[in-house]
């Protein structure tokens, strides 16, 4: 059995190791938020709604390359008319896939910011598909801060929805999306 004294040495360093190692995890950790937009057209005029802000976490992968998810409220939808809104939560089918899901892996944060283009999947109810982001607006103020819009088409039938029909109105297929970020290097 080892002297108390050599223990408690022991614990402490074991301790200190346990802070250091935390803390450089944490230099591979980027958190931020986005505010995502999007832009529809309809039998007579165009629409716009958003999403609340959400949080978003990304990781730095044993590669070096980035991952990350980010999970949108359906609920949260909102283009300032409560009947297309209900119509939207319906199409959605918000009671049984409530919240709408983008999920990227092995993004070379360097090249993604060279070529533009973020590559991510993107999930609605129960149907993803690949989704190619083009990245503007790209501004670094420090070595911690950065901001960008990714806008991005979504296509109503590829996810497997039928745009809403009142009457003689009926929605476009394609929805434009743009989503503004702000991260951070913690």
């Amino acid at each position: 059995m080892l002297p108390l004294r050599i223990r408690r040495l022991a614990a402490l360093l074991s301790i200190a190791c346990g802070v250091a190692f935390a803390q450089a995890a944490r230099a591979d950790r980027v958190e931020g938020r986005i505010e995502i937009a999007f832009v529809g057209s309809s039998t007579v005029h165009d629409f716009e709604g958003s999403a609340a802000p959400v949080r978003v976490a990304i990781e730095t992968q044993p590669d070096g390359t980035w991952a990350g998810e980010v999970s949108v409220s359906v609920a949260t939808l909102n283009t300032g008319i409560d009947k297309r809104d209900a119509n939207l939560l319906a199409m959605l089918d918000a009671p049984h896939h409530p919240e709408i899901r983008g999920r990227f892996r092995a993004v070379d944060a360097e090249q993604m910011r060279q070529s533009a283009v973020l590559p991510f999947t993107l999930r609605i109810r129960d149907v993803e598909r690949p989704v190619q982001a083009k990245l503007s607006k790209w501004t670094q103020a420090d070595e911690r801060h950065a901001r960008f819009d990714a806008d991005f088409d979504v296509s109503l039938a590829d996810f497997g929805l039928e745009a809403p029909r009142v009457l003689f109105l009926s929605v476009e297929d394609t929805v434009h999306v743009t989503v503004h970020v702000a991260l951070e290097r913690i």
